[in-house]
């Protein structure tokens, strides 16, 4: 066995060298309907998440290692993965409908299946591991009144994400 063949049996990464999972590509960029974007500047919700590509194996149907950081009081709005995902919650708190899982918990969500979560009150740490190197998002939350809940814990929780996304190094 030559030397590079038995260097491809392990592979190392590193958390700071992690690409947002929006420049690796690894998640297609979901669609919502114009009208919430016309009703509602939702932009600040990029300060209150951070998720990057730990580890992403090769070929469609590589194993894959996802590091999400969502900030006090997130709302994720309803949605899927083309994909299977096992979550575990590294630090801090999520509620899913009426459980809240803490560190050391976790969830497993079974491809197209929809799901919602939102942050604790000191935010949450996730991994999600996958046996898929490329995935869809698919937004249910198509409506402005749906998105409501959205935006209002954005507004109430905005200058706290930027606070610990300032703490954390941006």
């Amino acid at each position: 066995m030559a030397a590079s063949e038995r260097v491809n049996k392990i592979r190392f990464f590193r958390s700071e060298d992690a690409p947002s999972i929006d420049d690796d590509g690894m998640m297609s960029a979901p669609r919502i309907d114009k009208a919430v974007h016309a009703e509602y500047d939702t932009s600040p919700l990029r300060d209150g998440q951070r998720v990057t590509v730990l580890f992403k194996g090769h070929g469609p149907d590589g194993f894959s290692l996802v590091h999400a950081w969502f900030g006090a009081g997130f709302r994720l709005p309803r949605h899927s993965h083309s994909a299977d995902c096992l979550y575990y919650v590294i630090s801090g708190e999520l509620t899913m409908g009426t459980r809240t899982m803490k560190a050391g918990e976790g969830f497993f969500v079974q491809a197209e299946a929809p799901y919602a979560y939102t942050a604790g009150p000191e935010g949450v740490e996730v991994l999600e591991f996958r046996t898929s190197t490329s995935f869809d998002m698919k937004v249910y939350d198509q409506t402005v009144e749906r998105w409501k809940p959205i935006v209002e814990a954005m507004r109430a929780n905005h200058p706290q994400w930027v606070a610990a996304q300032a703490g954390a190094g941006g």
